[in-house]
């Protein structure tokens, strides 16, 4: 019984360490495309936190500041006020 291999030939040794070299350098380039990736993805939720705290920060403060102005005394608003 004969093989069919249809124009298939084995690749040579000079090849297959080609094919290898190439499969690590695309594996490194795509590994590197992954961690930029990754690193800005982080860098903006850190972006995005910092800024989500800086308002609640300013909102707490502002509500502080009107829970102390509404009830001190001899201030526009507070209780005392004629």
């Amino acid at each position: 019984m004969t093989a069919h291999n249809y124009g298939w030939k084995p690749p040579t040794a000079a090849q297959r360490e080609a094919q290898r070299l190439f499969k690590e350098t695309d594996a490194k380039v795509t590994m590197s495309e992954y961690e930029r990736t990754q690193a800005a993805f982080h860098a903006n939720r850190e972006r995005l936190k910092a800024e989500r705290l800086a308002r609640e920060a300013e909102a707490a403060a502002r509500k502080h500041k009107n829970l102390i102005t509404a009830h001190s005394p001899n201030v526009h608003g507070g209780l005392r006020h004629r």
